[in-house]
């Protein structure tokens, strides 16, 4: 699977899905000089991945895949029921959990999207789209939108209580990828907020239950900035990086002060700060020693941390063998890179 993603992804490179931050970075630019006489166009899709017809997408794959051992494999691995018994091969859908399933989804959405951005100031992340256009024109644009996805066997949430299904003036502002977007503001969503806060006082509950101050220092400074691991920027502030909402941050920042100081650990150092870690990352990530670069790590930066998350002396540590010191760190950062990825709550 991993090999015909690749495949697939030389074959249809333009039609790669673009991280989140982007399409927050140009909406943010789009609504920042109008005015409310414009509205957000609010669509999202139900059931997605299930509802993709096979014939459609195995016509868009043959556009620019001519291999029929490929074109076989890929329509054997979309074919193939999941989550039952059944040998009966289904007709619909692509299962979520293929590493074939991002990149066979843009393909589905390729005529589509071309038809939409032709038309209209238009944003799709997977299932959630976006548009922007003058408020008279709002309710017919979303009526278009919906019957051109029944065309391609796709339905969208309807315009009802509670729905992500919505048209809303700009300065309502709407969720979007994690993020709240409105005119002059882009925060991070109430919802992504709220789980750093309890992901916070998770770290400092298990104060309660070890010994260990350093690892839990070390730990809660991690959830803060972040790292990087493997080449790639990890963790929460590295998703929210798009926020203009500073004072967001700085109500983050006293909320760990206020709850590290009545957990009594102050005697132990001080947290690091989302404000610092933020204005690090938009405007000196090259160069920065504040957000971990576990990749860069040395012999005793390894021995330090390994000692740290262990509760050993650092003059043990250092005197393991270096491929016994290299297996142990990289055991802790993946556990806490895992983590990371657990903190950021679901887009849709």
């Amino acid at each position: 699977m991993r090999a015909i993603n690749n495949v697939l992804i030389e074959c249809f490179e333009d039609k790669r899905q673009a991280a989140p931050h982007h399409y927050i970075h140009e909406i943010s630019d789009l609504i920042g000089p109008l005015d409310n006489d414009h509205s957000f166009v609010q669509i999202d899709v139900q059931h997605f991945y299930p509802s993709i017809v096979h014939e459609l997408l195995m016509k868009r794959v043959r556009s620019r895949v001519r291999t029929r051992e490929l074109l076989k494999l890929i329509e054997t691995a979309i074919q193939t029921a999941t989550g039952t018994s059944s040998a009966q091969k289904s007709l619909m859908g692509v299962p979520q959990g293929l590493s074939i399933s991002n990149i066979l989804s843009a393909i589905y959405m390729t005529r589509f999207d071309e038809m939409m951005r032709s038309r209209y100031s238009y944003f799709r992340y997977v299932d959630d789209i976006i548009v922007v256009c003058k408020t008279e024109n709002a309710a017919k644009a979303f009526a278009f939108i919906a019957k051109q996805l029944e065309k391609i066997g796709l339905q969208c949430h309807p315009q009802t209580e509670g729905s992500k299904s919505k048209i809303v003036p700009l300065n309502t502002g709407v969720d979007y990828l994690g993020y709240y977007v409105k005119p002059n503001i882009v925060s991070v969503r109430r919802s992504s907020y709220r789980r750093m806060m309890e992901t916070i006082m998770g770290v400092l509950t298990a104060a309660k239950h070890t010994t260990n101050n350093k690892k839990i220092l070390r730990r809660l400074n991690i959830k803060i900035t972040g790292c990087i691991f493997d080449q790639k920027r990890r963790g929460w502030m590295f998703f929210f990086s798009m926020t203009t909402d500073i004072k967001q941050l700085k109500r983050l920042d006293k909320f760990v002060a206020r709850a590290w100081q009545l957990a009594g650990m102050d005697q132990f150092g001080r947290p690091k700060k989302f404000v610092k870690t933020y204005y690090e990352i938009r405007y000196n990530l090259d160069n920065t020693k504040y957000i971990p670069r576990f990749d860069e790590y040395t012999k005793a930066q390894k021995v330090s941390l390994i000692a740290d998350m262990m509760g050993r002396e650092g003059a043990e540590v250092m005197t393991w063998p270096q491929d016994r010191i290299d297996r142990a760190f990289a055991k802790i950062v993946r556990k806490e890179v895992s983590q990371l990825e657990n903190d950021m709550t679901p887009f849709s």
